[in-house]
């Protein structure tokens, strides 16, 4: 009995999707293999989430705080400690939205006394104050003229409170505090080894009709002994020991092979080269170690890779983001 399956339908953005290159993330891959029709959303009807995960948040700024520190302020605005509440807070973000349409980028909360008026009045708020003068002091305070400027600073940053960034900063600090961690990353160090953080490579594989991609943390390159060393910074919520179910349950080993594979094409590593990937991972309490993978167990994640790969390229070439792959083609019994 053949079974027939329901075509998620949107001819236009499948033939907008497939008209120019693509390459898998591990963020991509992990998406297709646990949901296809998630990753239909996300990358072919661009119906990406807004919110980010408070732990993966908190990640991103141990990152750039430890690897590129002098980009926090482009990436990231940090939350005021006291925000406006209830009707100061509904007239301001109401006003923003005026601010917005006027294209005008100098413009301050004090230069729309006109609007406020007009909206206190439609509200019924500060009616029982004599004058406008009275009723426009009552919004125009230090609190909500500091919001305001907030509302403008923040687009395209990340926002983060000052709970994130002060354990942001302490597992930062407690991590420069060890000179093996400072090797491996060769932070502030004078050696004279090839350094890049936050490096994004992207490739092509040939037989695939797609490439693959990636932003590796921090990659150390030492010509003489013809090492080189890939970090991936991990964050985690769980105990350190339990890292190694981590990596299996996230599929973490996708990422290491798929980051060993871009560096070896961007480098072009010949025979004689040696690659050592390790996970350096920093727990809620600042406790930390680097997880270094054995050349045999990164050997065995290339091959189980290879298998992965070809399941991007199914979905891929037929154009099926129904079900995962061995749903998709029966290949499941209970």
């Amino acid at each position: 009995m053949t079974i027939e399956t329901t075509s998620l339908v949107s001819n236009e953005e499948l033939e907008k999707f497939y008209s120019k290159p693509f390459s898998f993330s591990y963020s991509g891959i992990n998406k297709l293999l646990f949901s296809p029709t998630l990753f239909y959303s996300h990358y072919i009807l661009n119906e990406r989430e807004d919110s980010v995960d408070s732990h993966l948040l908190a990640g991103r700024v141990v990152h750039c705080l430890l690897l590129e520190p002098g980009n926090f302020e482009k990436e990231f605005l940090v939350l005021p400690t006291s925000l406006p509440s209830g009707n100061n807070r509904t007239i301001v973000d109401y006003i923003f939205k005026v601010y917005t349409s006027h294209n005008n980028e100098s413009l301050n909360l004090e230069d729309f006394k006109d609007e406020i008026i007009a909206y206190l009045e439609e509200i019924n708020l500060h009616q029982s104050l004599k004058t406008d003068e009275q009723r426009l002091k009552k919004i125009l305070s230090d609190q909500n003229n500091s919001y305001f400027t907030f509302l403008k600073e923040k687009k395209g940053k990340t926002i983060v409170d000052n709970d994130i960034v002060t354990q942001a900063i302490e597992s930062v600090q407690t991590l420069k505090a060890d000179p093996d961690i400072c090797e491996l990353l060769q932070l502030g160090l004078d050696d004279e080894l090839e350094v890049h953080n936050e490096m994004l490579l992207e490739t092509s594989l040939p037989g695939y009709p797609f490439g693959i991609k990636g932003i590796i943390d921090n990659v150390v390159i030492d010509k003489e002994k013809k090492i080189i060393f890939i970090t991936d910074l991990k964050t985690t919520g769980k105990p350190l020991i339990d890292f190694a179910d981590s990596v299996e349950f996230y599929k973490y080993w996708i990422q290491a092979a798929i980051y060993k594979r871009l560096v070896e094409d961007k480098f072009g590593i010949r025979s004689g080269w040696r690659i050592v990937f390790t996970f350096l991972v920093i727990d809620k309490y600042n406790m930390y170690y680097p997880f270094q993978v054995t050349d045999a167990t990164m050997k065995v994640w290339e091959y189980n890779l290879n298998d992965i790969l070809k399941v991007c390229k199914y979905h891929y070439e037929s154009q099926d983001y129904t079900l995962p792959y061995k749903l998709a083609n029966r290949k499941v019994k209970l």
